[in-house]
């Protein structure tokens, strides 16, 4: 590095399943959490997205496939090019819009 340069380095450890990441993610960006959309492939992950109080999608992976996903908001078995099941902003959008006419 030249004179008068400055190289930061922050790290936050989060384990996999610890909603801190997300509540990281949310107060970094200043949004609410409950207008937030994570995608997830897994159950510890989808747990973690709920516990922070956040909308979650699930997209199945080989690993994954036989977990317990009934708190998901949406799931799907991969998000792929057509003809496979896809999702795109407008979906996500109305997810949310779900949550508060509800």
């Amino acid at each position: 590095m030249g004179d008068g340069e400055e190289r930061r380095y922050e790290e936050d450890t989060v384990f996999e399943g610890d909603h801190a990441i997300y509540n990281l993610a949310a107060e970094t960006l200043g949004v609410d959490p409950s207008k937030c959309v994570v995608v997830e492939d897994s159950a510890i992950g989808l747990a973690a997205a709920k516990a922070a109080g956040m909308t979650c999608i699930v997209t199945k992976s080989g690993y994954t496939a036989d977990e317990d996903f009934v708190n998901a908001d949406a799931v799907f078995d991969c998000i792929g090019d057509p003809p496979e099941e896809r999702f795109d902003l407008s979906f996500c959008g109305s997810l949310l819009q779900k949550q508060f006419v509800s």
